[in-house]
């Protein structure tokens, strides 16, 4: 829990570290979720936008985290079909932009 308080910039309270952690890792025990240390991280960061706004739904998160997942960090699927590290960076720079209107 902690670790995300602190890859997050410890900008989330204890009880939405603790709610981003038990999403996580319901979405990362999936048997098709590829469960890397960066995929964890691109889902946590997007799950961390979500809580920031005001999404805070255990149910919500979870359904948008596996939606994320299944699309983004999804094993089974082709190599070929996945995201560029490059485009993902530019993906979290665009919703960290984003991120910024609602501080």
């Amino acid at each position: 829990m902690e670790r995300f308080r602190y890859l997050m910039g410890g900008s989330l309270s204890l009880e939405q570290a603790a709610t981003l952690q038990k999403v996580l890792d319901n979405v990362a025990s999936q048997p098709w979720f590829d469960n890397n240390e960066h995929c964890r991280n691109a889902l946590a960061g997007r799950l961390t936008f979500l809580i920031k706004i005001g999404i805070e739904n255990t149910a919500h998160l979870q359904t948008i985290g596996v939606c994320w997942a299944v699309n983004d960090f999804n094993r089974d699927v082709l190599k070929t079909n996945r995201r560029k590290p490059a485009e993902i960076t530019e993906i979290r720079k665009a919703e960290q932009l984003r991120l910024e209107d609602y501080r």
